[in-house]
């Protein structure tokens, strides 16, 4: 079976896509032609985990905002001019398959146009520009939160699927972080502002222990000097890392909220606000919704107002049921729409 896949530029949109494709291949064989960006970081991650996938590298920039820019006159052009690329690229191809970002937009507007039939999937509560003008075309449209429904057009809902995202599971075969512990994550590159808030929190509270992935060797070794901190320049083996965590202090990508929730850890949400469309408020405003965490905005935070707020996190629990990766519910979707 061979697959066109696209998405990409952050892992928010590419861990997605590698876990349905690593689901997939669990069930049948698969031969699968990955679509990148010159810059994305899929470039780096995919020939060092799949060298088996052909990767087709194009060259393209995201649409600036407002839609109107107009700077974004050549980079449609450019869309459209890497669409020859493409084609050559997923002939053959049975269907694709994108998680979105621009990369996304292109490849699954050839599969359309080569009657490729294409699946969707959407990592946040409000879908990404590429996504939403995808729905109208692909075959289904697969989403994290059942709120996302509602910004779709509404000719689409009928293939709409409720599933979760994707997560890339890995067993954890030996747990170094111990147990009982917050988990401070800054997204995959850090956070200035969470490190240096955190900081500020280490220097009262010995009581808790913390881990933290600072994204930043300078951070680490700051860090490092308190006696009640592991501080890491970035956490590779995640499942661990959750598995013994009692709470979290995060920024709201859907990744990592997706594995919060998956992993059944309650957690306190900072929405980095410069993400395209604000996407992370939205996804920490669902997670405060139900019930499994607190969002907290910068402007209202310091570090006496976020150790009251961790608090009243931790009391909500840790959940330990154990949950059913969306990434093998896609991929059995995907295979009965395709008999």
């Amino acid at each position: 079976m061979r697959i066109a896949a696209a998405g990409g530029g952050t892992g928010g949109h590419l861990y997605p896509a590698l876990a349905v494709l690593e689901s997939l291949a669990a069930i049948r064989k698969i031969d699968v032609t990955y679509f990148c960006i010159k810059r994305g970081l899929e470039s780096k991650v995919i020939p060092q985990e799949h060298p088996e996938y052909k990767i087709i590298t194009i060259d393209l920039k995201g649409l600036k905002r407002p839609i109107f820019h107009p700077a974004n006159f050549t980079r449609l052009l450019k869309i459209f001019q890497n669409e020859s690329i493409i084609a050559s690229g997923i002939e053959g191809c049975d269907f694709g398959f994108v998680t979105g970002g621009y990369v996304s937009y292109p490849v699954a507007r050839v599969c359309s146009k080569k009657r490729i039939p294409f699946f969707v999937q959407e990592q946040n509560v409000i879908p990404g520009l590429a996504n939403k003008a995808l729905s109208l075309k692909a075959k289904k449209v697969f989403v994290a939160f059942e709120e996302s429904a509602n910004y779709f057009p509404k000719s689409v809902h009928k293939k709409i699927v409720v599933t979760g995202n994707p997560i890339r599971i890995k067993e954890c075969t030996q747990n170094s972080f111990g147990e009982d512990y917050i988990l401070v994550l800054g997204g995959s590159r850090g956070s200035e502002f969470i490190n240096r808030l955190m900081e500020q929190v280490y220097q009262t509270e010995k009581q808790m222990r913390f881990v933290h992935s600072t994204g930043d060797s300078n951070w680490t070794n700051r860090l490092s000097a308190y006696q009640n901190v592991q501080a890491f320049d970035y956490i590779y083996d995640m499942a661990c890392a959750w598995k013994g965590a009692k709470a979290v202090v995060s920024r709201a990508g859907a990744i990592a909220v997706s594995e919060m929730l998956y992993y059944g850890v309650p957690g306190l949400l900072i929405p980095w606000e410069g993400s395209a469309g604000n996407h992370q408020l939205f996804n920490a405003m669902y997670v405060e919704k139900i019930g499994r965490g607190i969002m907290a905005r910068e402007k209202d935070l310091t570090s006496q107002v976020l150790v009251e707020k961790l608090s009243h996190v931790i009391s909500l629990g840790k959940e330990m049921q154990k949950r059913e990766n969306p990434a093998g519910l896609i991929a059995k979707i995907i295979l009965e729409e395709l008999k």
